[in-house]
């Protein structure tokens, strides 16, 4: 009631600007990596389902994964990785989540993993056994694409970006943001990041933030 009576209101969630998203368009914008050591039978599925998709066989050249080129990443955990260290595909999984956090994370194996390989799967947006069906597969790697273009997934990249963690400017940001949508004013919210930032916001948040207004 306190609340009300001073004039502040419920942040409009950002899932209000996600329009309805039609397969065709998830087709036209949606790219996908996978990035396995064998050539999986899902990678001619998903061509013959028209998607952009780029096959890895080592996850070394990792410029596409920070220049942000990714909606989507399959990951295998074994034999992908190795000239980051030790951990394989976690290795490569931990640093494309630093370098792309827009991108959607799917951990990709066959095999079971220890304790201490456990990791792979809780820092992945989502598990996609190797054995399942290729239109399972298909209808998970679709889902993972509408969620990488949302506006609360391209938020949250944004803010990882940045490194903000303090809530105060989380919540400022998500109302500068909120009303810039609403007016659909990009270089109003590129205006707001600008002075947060001190400087011109760096290309891979320009990147984030078109991605945001489409």
């Amino acid at each position: 009631m306190f609340k009300r009576f001073f004039g502040w209101r419920k942040p409009v969630p950002l899932s209000t600007f996600d329009a309805a998203l039609p397969r065709e368009e998830l087709i036209r914008n949606g790219r996908i990596a996978i990035i396995d050591d064998e050539e999986p039978l899902l990678i001619e599925h998903i061509k013959r389902a028209q998607f952009s998709i780029d096959h890895d066989k080592t996850g070394e050249d990792l410029r596409n994964y920070e220049a942000q080129l990714y909606d989507v990443a399959v990951v295998d955990y074994y034999g992908v990785g190795q000239h980051l260290g030790p951990g394989q595909g976690l290795d490569l999984l931990k640093h494309i989540r630093r370098v792309s956090p827009r991108t959607r994370l799917i951990a990709y194996t066959s095999r079971s993993l220890n304790a201490s390989e456990s990791e792979f799967f809780r820092l992945s947006h989502a598990v996609l056994p190797k054995d399942m069906g290729l239109g399972d597969s298909m209808n998970l790697i679709e889902d993972q694409l509408r969620k990488s273009l949302s506006k609360e997934h391209l938020f949250e990249a944004i803010l990882s970006k940045l490194s903000l963690t303090n809530g105060d400017e989380r919540e400022k940001m998500h109302t500068a943001l909120t009303n810039a949508l609403a007016s659909k004013d990009k270089n109003k919210f590129k205006e707001y990041i600008t002075k947060l930032a001190g400087v011109t916001a760096e290309k891979t948040v320009d990147i984030l933030i078109s991605k945001i207004f489409i």
